[in-house]
């Protein structure tokens, strides 16, 4: 697993509601949240590096609203 996968994953980590000593879990929704979010942000930093080329500037902008839209993130 990506070292960045597994930082994601420990910041959803949760208690076991059985307390100690019974394995902690992962909030799914919150780590795919995280993910998505990472996604985009990876995306728009490599379209505030683009210049002058105005129809992959587009490209990049559709797919943003695409993913954003897709998965509903804020």
């Amino acid at each position: 697993m990506n070292e960045r996968i597994r930082e994601l994953r420990a910041q959803c980590k949760e208690e076991s509601i059985d307390g100690p000593g019974y394995p902690d879990w992962v909030d799914l929704e919150k780590f795919a949240e995280l993910i998505v979010h990472q996604s985009l942000e990876l995306l728009r930093e490599k379209y505030h590096g683009l210049h002058d080329d105005s129809r992959i500037q587009e490209g990049v902008l559709l797919s943003l609203n695409t993913i954003h839209e897709h998965f509903g993130v804020e």
